[in-house]
């Protein structure tokens, strides 16, 4: 007889007491991150989940509920579920949940691109990744047998005896009731923990030898190691450049937050300045060749920010606004 272990949990379970969960037999919890297309969409229980349940020692994975009506939308989903992780160490892939009913309109082969590349996403940046779906939908609306070569399979199907399908997880029911959760909870049995390689892992992006200047300019300590000092004085040193130049009153902290990012001016091919030179040293940080550390956002400059736009599953057009220096700053 198949056994539960894991629960499915989201922003309708509150105060969950996990100890409680794994002495009633359950190891492993996958917890909802959040929603959309928005860095803002994080699931209000998402934070106080992973800590409790990592505290406890349950395995722990995570899915992204989506509202995504194209390819190019699923890849800022992906993007705004990366940055709501923010490298966390998962036991379990990240999960795309499709089940929306206004979707099912965008057809199979529309919908299936959409979870490849929402996966893709997650899988450059070293978790491995999943789709989640109903019968009905690995039946009708997604390519079950492409998705299932290449990623985790999430199904389900609330019976009481087998799927119908081949999975890797199986959520059997949504009234499950487990010591430690108040009311129902989604309950899953788990087939396979191998995930094809489920373990997160630093991300390799292309290396540039140029840390040591961009320290020496910013005025930290010069070790030609980007750590978390270097990232405060290069924040530090935009909100100097956005206070000088645009007169935005902003705290010199080294903290890109909600001020910061609202703050930030568009930068794109052409522009010269010290905004420009921020930006090179964040993408030479990062690992990425500017071809020069000088404040002139050429050539090098365009091509390393649309690199790191591709690989960080944003809009690689090659203009550095919010959302990629929020990526570059997190």
């Amino acid at each position: 007889m198949n056994r539960v272990t894991a629960v499915d949990v989201s922003f309708c379970q509150t105060n969950v007491d996990y100890n409680k969960v794994k002495a009633d037999g359950i190891d492993t919890v996958i917890i909802r991150a959040g929603f959309g297309r928005e860095t803002y969409q994080k699931d209000a229980q998402f934070e106080e989940h992973y800590k409790r349940a990592k505290a406890a020692g349950l395995k722990v994975g995570v899915y992204w509920f989506s509202y995504a009506y194209s390819v190019a939308e699923a890849k800022k989903e992906a993007g705004a579920c990366l940055y709501c992780l923010n490298g966390r160490k998962l036991d379990l892939p990240v999960f795309y949940d499709l089940e929306l009913g206004s979707q099912t309109k965008l057809g199979k082969d529309t919908l299936t691109a959409m979870a490849v590349a929402f996966c893709e996403c997650v899988k450059v940046h070293g978790y491995s990744a999943g789709v989640y779906a109903s019968a009905s939908w690995f039946a009708s609306y997604l390519n079950y047998e492409k998705l299932k070569k290449q990623y985790a399979i999430w199904l389900a199907q609330w019976r009481t005896d087998s799927p119908c399908r081949t999975c890797d997880i199986w959520q059997n029911s949504d009234s499950g009731k487990v010591n430690g959760i108040n009311g129902n909870v989604d309950t899953d049995i788990i087939f396979n923990a191998d995930y094809k390689g489920s373990s997160a892992t630093t991300i390799t992006t292309p290396k540039y030898s140029g840390i040591k200047a961009v320290q020496a300019w910013v005025g930290t300590t010069v070790d030609g190691i980007y750590g978390p000092d270097t990232k405060k004085h290069l924040v530090m040193k935009l909100q100097e450049e956005l206070n000088r130049q645009f007169g935005m009153n902003l705290i010199v902290d080294g903290i890109y937050g909600v001020g910061t990012h609202n703050a930030i001016v568009v930068l794109s091919y052409g522009c010269r300045g010290n905004l420009t030179k921020v930006l090179q040293g964040l993408l030479i940080c990062k690992g990425y060749d500017t071809n020069g550390f000088d404040g002139i956002y050429g050539v090098g400059t365009n091509s390393a920010v649309k690199s790191y736009q591709r690989t960080h599953c944003l809009n690689d057009d090659g203009i550095a606004g919010g959302n990629t220096f929020r990526s570059l700053c997190a």
